[in-house]
């Protein structure tokens, strides 16, 4: 491996030289710099990061811890964000995933540490409470679509009330009032946000609160999470006064239910029922015929903002709430 010494022979000048170069130190010719450039670039020498942040050099590396996060496609937008903010800013981020395992977030943290990270960036797959163990006196960590139940980091999430507001809202408005609401395990954070941002949207506009109009739409089975939907669909759509609107957990049950209510049960979308989704996974909600109404998740913002915060001289341990937008597609008829 090259060394600063060799850099040094083959430029021609003393290490101290080619550390104060290194170091950013201003007092060298530039034909002197010049030298050292070249040698590194035919050595093909790279100086440590670590060397460099103890010779006061920042070494401009944000570092970002994911959770299953890279091999889910709508959550990447996340990982994006954060790389957006990081290129504007020349700086380098580094990616590890710890895939559920606590001892694998330990160890990349240990490592982001000795790299000398200006902040260390936790983001998950979904809106979860996290219990972080290690201390982050030196090293910032800002966590990104997770919470802690003190908040002790800056921490981002998505608005998901909002969001079940937003939803409902644009039902209501569009005259539906007798709106269902498919959700996703009721453990889940973001479904819990989500249902009482539906309840107060009912509430705001005099619309009593039907509780068999309530359904979880997903069950835990690995190979088929929406094995019961079928059921569930036809349990709503047989009450004396039946839902004229269906609110999705997410775009994929959203998905299920078109082929459920138009393939099997014979409705039309949306002239005979209406469909929003959650999440705009456009591979999904920009396919689907007609285009599925639906609520965006803000991740790329979200990666963003993480990535500003890591950035910053000064970081609050407060909770960052940032909103969706309800995307308007052709799956919601109007009855005014």
């Amino acid at each position: 491996m090259t060394s600063i010494k060799d850099v040094a022979e083959k430029a021609n000048v003393s290490i101290k030289t080619v550390s104060r170069i290194l170091g950013g130190f201003e007092g060298v010719s530039a034909k002197t710099k010049e030298k050292v450039t070249n040698a590194m670039k035919e050595l093909d020498y790279a100086p440590s990061a670590a060397a460099q942040a103890l010779r006061g050099v920042e070494a401009g590396i944000v570092s970002l811890i994911t959770d299953n996060l890279t091999t889910t496609p709508d959550s990447y937008e996340i990982v994006a964000g954060i790389q957006n903010i990081c290129d504007q800013h020349g700086k380098q981020l580094l990616i590890g995933e710890m895939a559920g395992k606590p001892e694998n977030f330990e160890r990349l943290v240990d490592d982001f540490k000795r790299h000398r990270s200006q902040a260390i960036i936790l983001a998950t797959v979904f809106h979860k409470e996290v219990k972080i163990e290690q201390a982050f006196k030196n090293t910032p960590l800002i966590l990104v679509n997770c919470f802690e139940q003190q908040t002790l980091h800056p921490t981002i999430i998505p608005d998901d009330y909002q969001g079940g507001y937003d939803a409902a809202v644009h039902l209501i408005n569009k005259g539906h009032t007798r709106i269902a609401e498919l959700r996703l395990f009721e453990d889940m954070k973001a479904s819990q946000l989500r249902h009482q941002g539906y309840k107060q949207a009912l509430s705001d506009h005099q619309i009593a609160y039907d509780p068999t109009l309530i359904r979880i739409g997903v069950i835990e089975n690995e190979s088929d999470e929406f094995a019961q939907l079928e059921q569930v669909l036809k349990d709503l759509l047989s009450l004396p006064n039946p839902p004229s609107a269906l609110m999705c957990g997410n775009d994929k049950m959203a998905m299920r239910t078109y082929m459920l209510v138009r393939g099997v049960m014979g409705y039309q979308i949306p002239q005979q029922i209406s469909i929003v989704g959650y999440d705009n996974y456009r591979l999904i909600s920009e396919n689907l015929l007609p285009k599925l109404s639906t609520v965006s998740l803000p991740y790329f913002a979200m990666g963003q903002e993480a990535a500003k915060l890591a950035i910053a001289k000064i970081k609050q341990a407060k909770i960052h709430k940032i909103s969706g937008q309800f995307v308007d597609r052709g799956s919601v008829a109007t009855l005014l």
